[in-house]
């Protein structure tokens, strides 16, 4: 699941004089909704959790429901909430513009793919150099969390670190 929030709404608020606010959720349940797929088409972006762009890189989660990307675009900070123990120490990220993907930089040097296409929904806010917080969440509850820095790749295959 992907979110988008500008906060709360309150029913104090009329909807002539004060924007609504925003919430987008993506998750397979929804999308699965959808009449089904003709063959070999996708027709929706919670079907395709990477498959029109395959990474060769191990994934760091292997199942899409093991993490959930939240963008607060308000205070411009992005999350990473996850369930399942990472299995390693994470010491940056790097976004690959070409395929559309983060790739998770390990301490003891491994590259692994987080596990799922940056979506064009949550693109412009993830897509840059920034500090993301991944935390683990147990029953909806954070238990433990890390800010790590993502740089963007550029076009060449280096690293770039301008915003």
């Amino acid at each position: 699941m992907i979110l988008l929030n500008d906060g709360a709404y309150t029913a104090s608020r009329t909807l002539t004089t004060v924007p609504f606010p925003v919430q987008f959720m993506m998750s397979d349940e929804e999308e699965n909704e959808i009449e089904e797929p003709k063959e070999g088409l996708k027709t929706s972006m919670g079907q395709d959790w990477g498959e029109s762009l395959k990474t060769e890189r191990k994934l760091l989660f292997k199942n899409p429901d093991d993490f959930d990307i939240f963008c607060d675009y308000e205070l411009k900070q992005n999350y990473i909430f996850h369930g399942p123990e990472l299995g390693c120490t994470i010491d940056h990220l790097e976004y690959d513009p070409e395929t559309q993907r983060i790739i998770v930089h390990t301490n003891d040097g491994q590259e692994l793919d987080l596990g799922t296409r940056i979506q064009w929904l949550v693109r412009p806010y993830i897509a840059k150099e920034q500090d993301i917080f991944i935390i683990q969440t147990k029953d909806g509850e954070p238990i433990d969390g890390v800010e790590v820095h993502m740089s963007v790749r550029d076009p060449g295959g280096g690293e770039k670190t301008i915003n």
